[in-house]
């Protein structure tokens, strides 16, 4: 397998077992429970304040319209864009990680009641966040579909949306910061099987040879995506 295949699909079976021992350790390891614990006691608001109110509004934005109109808005543009295997490979992150993270949280359900927190506190089947995978996953497929001159700006957009929900979970209270984590991770892994798919089929591809001889190192990632 070539290299630059290869690497991405080590990355992705990497994340993937990383999921896993973020639950674990997060679940069963004392530090590391306490750590979960006051980090949300940290930045968690009263209901009644602002900052909840923010945060609930911010979180609401990967509910499932808004969500489905940002990814159809995103698709359309790939599409329009003449972007289609890239727009293919971001509607597969998007599926898949969701999927993923829904049937995650099925086979991942456990009691994680803290006494600290109170009567609102996440549920036993957060982890891992199925809005944080919701947001990141959106974050990832804008960048596959933008063209290379636009994806700093489109990452730099991502990226603050996704820490902006991530965030705000937390401070609702509907999720640990490992259950966050653990919804990034899940991404994670799609993002790097994604990568290694557009890059086999550009292996395959006419413009195979000219791909080939502009990536480097520090391109590849830029290169996998025109």
């Amino acid at each position: 397998m070539p290299r630059d295949v290869g690497t991405p699909i080590l990355a992705s079976a990497a994340c993937a077992l990383l999921v896993l021992v973020v639950a674990a350790v997060f679940y069963e390891f004392g530090p590391a429970v306490r750590l979960d614990v006051s980090l949300i006691e940290h930045l968690s608001r009263p209901e009644a304040s602002n900052g909840y109110q923010l945060a609930s509004g911010i979180a609401d934005l990967v509910n499932p319209l808004p969500f489905l109109a940002i990814l159809a808005g995103l698709v359309a543009f790939g599409l329009l864009a003449r972007r289609t295997p890239e727009t293919l490979a971001a509607a597969a992150v998007v599926a898949g990680a969701n999927l993923t993270t829904q049937i995650a949280k099925h086979l991942l359900e456990h009691e994680r009641y803290q006494w600290a927190l109170g009567m609102h506190q996440p549920m036993p089947d957060a982890f891992p966040s199925g809005h944080t995978t919701a947001a990141a996953s959106l974050a990832v497929a804008l960048i596959f579909v933008v063209p290379a001159r636009m994806r700093p700006f489109a990452a730099a957009a991502g990226a603050a949306f996704t820490a902006a929900v991530g965030i705000g979970l937390v401070v609702i209270k509907a999720h640990f910061p490992s259950d966050v984590l653990g919804g990034l991770l899940v991404v994670a892994a799609w993002t790097f099987a994604a990568i290694a798919a557009l890059r086999l089929w550009r292996r395959r591809g006419p413009d195979a040879q000219r791909h080939g001889n502009e990536e480097t190192t520090s391109g590849r990632f830029a290169v996998s995506l025109q």
